[in-house]
């Protein structure tokens, strides 16, 4: 668990509350005010934690801050005392059954030694490629220092990795996630974790597995609403062949505790360390158990600049053999990104494994029989030697690509994996398949009764089966001779099960498979995708009745924005000073401090313009007004991490623009903490602004809704007078579409309504479409329920579909969706595309209804409200 209260970059204020930037003393520090703020929420964080500790519960382990530096690497007083007031806080409220972590942001030893701040177990974070999405295909070369680290700062804990690469962000205007998927891909994935495994790392967290979706205004300046990281499991749940990556390297790890207890023999290449292949483009680390005197040889490419296949021998040390070198017919190939990991001296269960050139992904025992899974990449050819004690007679059957041949008391299998080839003898079963079709395999653990936590809770030791075939597979459970399988499809799929001969009969999700005993040995049958699933409807958006209705009622002269909040304060405690004008203008000071906001300056006088310094983080956008006349709009800009947060323009005042009396001007979009950070009527006279006001999210920092939370929604008129609420009633409003859009710089807001119906039994992940503009500039927010679920920017992006998950959509019923569509120039904007489309289509065993997150409506939150 990392309850933070900083938790870390990419989130808004790094997780911290808007309301805390107005503190006067330096965050995360023991300054007194900071404590005072975090402690409650931390105090009640570990008290409703404490019941579900391990053995209890799922939580394992309680991080401590986020890449936290000490006081003396820093140079700043009361960082380890913070670092211990929230060990104690944990602890004082019952977190005692678990270890601290601290994640170092390199391994630079912070909180790992005696003194205030140590954590129980230390360990460091690692983005070796990144987060260069821009240059996908370019790769740093691989660190081989991290056990050295690991034995010069905490040998005598297990080496943790707490926060490694599992991909990358994306930014505004950046490449998307698409690319930053193939920056830290499959391959990836295989070469460096492999490389961790080779360093002997005992717990390896990746982030992120699943990114999801930045809903409302929680994700920090740089990026954008979709979080999908160009991880395994992408924003809309879909899955990816990282996904097959990782699953066969966590079921090798976990079929293969004999890795927990490795000690390294010896790593090295041609000319540096020790060479275990005469090939210089190898390199190898070798890891030896002393309990079964198992080896692991992991080897991996010397460059990751070499993208073409390497093929070699490598010399392994085998119990009965001593010394050798392998293959003894034919290489080893290694593809150009590519890592394995080799194995000697191997057990799985009573049979063992002399080596294999191929991979191991798990092994089982069913009716006292063996049974193992290895695989290679298509094309690459392998060679298994098994021991076969009593010489058995051996049978090979399935693809004809692998053969087995005898010599005593040794069985050899060789050839180029093609699909399934089992080869049995005495009381061992050994599948091989080409990596594509072993990556098909699932190793459930059947469910263990009376555990109470049967679902994340079990060893290698517990029961189990393989499960080739399906898209995902949820869950295995044995009900006498019934193997109950539940999971998802995305098309009609035959699955083979290998597992006890006591299982006879198969169901999927409730219903009865037809299964007959394969050649290959496994009971095999065809679990089909339902045929509503081949038509599925969805509403077409522009045929939709939509009701439209202006967002900027402040530009009238007839607006009163009296009940506003007024801007009065005349200095602040931020380093963060104003460049010039009277009054602060910082949203953050008046209590608001996430989504757009509306300000209102007055003045009267002979002005003539104004100069305008406006703060609004990475991409963000304004627009300016002088008595309803456009002045003019701008957006901020961003590459990674860096860009243009503040823009300073000036605009000139003509006659026509000004009135006798007052005038006012401005609304502009910002992310917390932001605002005007300085302005200037520029006059003849002297003269200046009499008052300002200003409009943010109703509530402010005592938002009404919280179950959405006070960064769901900002101060556009829409947001205030809740019409993105289910229940608004917009019977007044006019009929127009924003497929036609408006013809002048400003803000619209279109409401929509539609039934889904979709089947029952079904995952189907929606996502609304949008298509680029950089000829009509145009900024547009997506409510869905009254939740914001997609932040668009026609000219900026990269985003442009944005993934709404079932519990928000009703996948069963009514949805009320609004849109709205800030156009930038005068010229206004219009919505090109704007579409509701499936990203998949699964038969699945999820429950079948998701219910609809219960929310409060526009009569909860507005009913009695008096909304300006």
């Amino acid at each position: 668990m990392r309850p933070g209260p900083y938790i870390n970059a990419e989130s808004a204020g790094g997780g911290l509350p808007g309301w805390s930037t107005n503190l006067p003393s330096l965050a995360r520090t023991n300054a007194t005010d900071y404590k005072s703020a975090w402690y409650p929420y931390i105090s009640e964080f570990a008290k409703q934690t404490t019941p579900f500790q391990y053995p209890d519960g799922p939580v394992i382990a309680v991080q401590s801050e986020n890449e936290y530096y000490t006081s003396a690497k820093a140079h700043i007083p009361g960082l380890n005392e913070h670092m211990q007031d929230l060990i104690d806080t944990f602890r004082a409220n019952g977190l005692t059954k678990i270890p601290t972590i601290h994640n170092d942001r390199n391994a630079g030893g912070q909180y790992a030694y005696a003194g205030l701040g140590e954590v129980d177990l230390y360990g460091w974070d690692g983005y070796p490629l990144g987060f260069d999405c821009d240059n996908p295909s370019q790769w740093a070369e691989l660190s081989t220092q991290f056990d050295t680290s690991h034995q010069g700062i905490n040998p005598a804990e297990p080496l943790a990795m707490f926060e490694w690469q599992g991909g990358a962000f994306s930014y505004w205007s950046g490449p998307g996630y698409s690319e930053c998927y193939k920056l830290i891909n499959e391959q990836f994935a295989n070469v460096f974790y492999k490389n961790n495994y080779a360093s002997g790392v005992a717990l390896q967290n990746l982030y992120m597995t699943y990114g999801g979706t930045n809903w409302g205004n929680m994700h920090t300046h740089t990026i954008y609403s979709s979080y999908d990281y160009g991880a395994a499991i992408r924003e809309d749940r879909t899955l990816t062949p990282k996904l097959d990556e990782l699953k066969l390297q966590a079921s090798f790890l976990h079929a293969s505790p004999d890795y927990l207890l490795v000690g390294r023999i010896g790593n090295g290449t041609v000319g540096q360390g020790t060479a275990y292949s005469t090939s210089a483009d190898i390199y190898t680390t070798h890891l030896n158990s002393p309990s079964t005197n198992a080896n692991f040889y992991i080897v991996r490419q010397v460059t990751n600049t070499k993208t073409t296949d390497t093929n070699f021998t490598l010399r392994v040390n085998t119990t009965s053999g001593g010394e050798i070198t392998i293959p003894k017919s034919g290489v080893l190939t290694l593809a150009g990104r590519e890592s394995k990991i080799i194995v000697s001296n191997y057990p799985f269960g009573s049979s063992r494994l002399q080596y294999s050139t191929a991979e191991i992904m798990t092994w089982a025992t069913f009716d006292g029989i063996n049974t193992l899974v290895a695989y290679a990449l298509a094309g690459q050819t392998v060679e298994i030697v098994a021991e076969n004690p009593s010489a058995s007679l051996v049978t090979t059957v399935g693809s004809r690509s692998i053969k087995a041949t005898t010599s005593g008391k040794t069985v050899t299998i060789s050839g180029s994996p093609l699909g399934i080839t089992t080869v049995a003898f005495g009381n061992t079963h050994i599948i091989i398949a080409d990596k594509k079709t072993a990556s098909a395999f699932w190793a459930p653990r059947l469910a263990v009764k009376g555990t109470g936590h049967d679902h994340y809770d079990l060893g290698p030791s517990v029961a189990s089966v393989l499960v080739k075939g399906p898209y995902l597979l949820r869950s295995a459970t044995a009900h006498g001779s019934t193997l109950q399988l539940t999971g998802d499809l995305n098309a009609t799929t035959t699955i083979d099960v290998f597992g006890s001969n006591a299982f006879t009969s198969v169901t999927w999700n409730g219903k009865s498979v037809k299964v007959v005993r394969s050649d290959i040995g496994s009971l095999r049958g065809t679990v089909t995708l339902p045929g509503d699933l081949l038509s599925v409807k969805l509403p077409v958006l522009q045929d939709l009745e939509w009701k439209c209705a202006d967002s900027l009622p402040e530009l009238s002269s007839e607006y009163d924005d009296s009940t506003w909040v007024l801007a009065n304060k005349t200095s602040t405690l931020r380093p963060q000073q104003p460049t010039a004008g009277k009054i602060v203008l910082y949203s953050s000071e008046y209590g608001f401090h996430a989504g757009q906001w509306v300000w209102r300056g007055h003045f009267a006088g002979n002005a003539t313009g104004v100069q305008l310094s406006i703060q609004g983080g990475f991409s963000f956008g304004y627009s300016v007004f002088i008595n309803s006349h456009f002045l003019g709009s701008g957006q901020g800009s961003s590459h990674s991490q860096d860009g243009v947060d503040i823009l300073s323009p000036a605009f000139n005042f003509t006659d026509g623009q000004l009135v006798e009396g007052d005038n006012d001007n401005i609304n502009d979009e910002f992310k917390t903490p932001r605002g005007i950070r300085g302005y200037t009527l520029l006059s003849s006279d002297g003269s200046d602004f009499t008052g300002w006001r200003l409009a943010g999210n109703i509530g402010g920092e005592n938002a009404p809704d919280a179950v959405r939370g006070p960064y769901n929604e900002g101060g556009w008129w829409f947001e205030r007078t809740g019409a993105h609420l289910p229940g608004y009633d917009d019977s007044k409003w006019d009929s127009c579409s924003p497929y036609e859009g408006i013809s002048a710089a400003g803000v619209t807001v279109y409401r929509t309504t539609f039934n889904l119906d979709l089947p029952k039994d079904a995952d189907v992940p929606l996502a609304f479409d949008l298509e680029l503009d950089s000829v009509n500039p145009h900024r547009v927010l997506i409510y869905v329920n009254g939740w914001q679920f997609g932040r668009f920017l026609s000219s900026l992006g990269p985003q442009t579909s944005f993934p709404v998950p079932e519990g928000i959509l009703n996948h069963h019923g009514n949805n009320e969706v609004l849109i709205s569509l800030w156009a930038l120039e005068t010229q206004g904007a219009k919505l090109a595309t704007l579409e509701l489309n499936a990203r998949a289509v699964l038969s699945s065993s999820k429950t079948a209804t998701v219910d609809v997150v219960v929310a409060p409506g526009w009569q909860e939150l507005r009913g009695n409200v008096t909304t300006n």
